[in-house]
């Protein structure tokens, strides 16, 4: 019993000092431009197509100077066949708020899961919009 408590105790010792990054995910990508403002919004989507199991998406909104435009990494759980929705006007579904007009956006799958990522970039005046790929950075996307 006293072997299992030093390797617990061990164990939560080594797990309290191997701070994980935002390089360590399974899975990063990026989409190059996002735009808010006036008559326009980027929406984003991600759809999980894994049959089986879930997993955490974090997002990073980044402006053209390389700054964060929100203070922390927004992070979503999103289950099996599932398809979040995230904008950066307050109108649509998720609401991510940020702070510049333009920029790119970083994200990463905690688990590396099938997650696929969408990006369009909408004109509420006249209706009309673009699509952004989303590019992958590491094995896993």
């Amino acid at each position: 019993m006293k072997k299992l408590l030093t390797l617990t105790a061990g164990i939560l010792f080594l797990g309290s000092c191997a701070l994980a990054t935002w390089d360590d995910a399974n899975g990063r990508g990026l989409i190059p431009y996002w735009q808010t403002g006036g008559n326009w919004f980027t929406l984003l989507t991600f759809v999980n197509g894994s049959e089986e199991t879930g997993d955490v998406i974090y997002i990073r909104p980044i402006d053209v100077h390389g700054s964060g435009c929100i203070d922390t990494s927004l992070s979503y759980s999103i289950r099996q066949r599932e398809m979040l929705i995230f904008s950066t006007t307050a109108g649509v579904p998720t609401w991510i708020p940020v702070t510049a007009g333009y920029g790119h956006i970083k994200f990463r799958v905690q688990d590396g899961g099938f997650i696929h990522a969408y990006c369009v970039i909408y004109n509420q005046v006249n209706g009309t919009g673009y699509i952004v790929p989303a590019y992958h950075q590491d094995a896993g996307f």
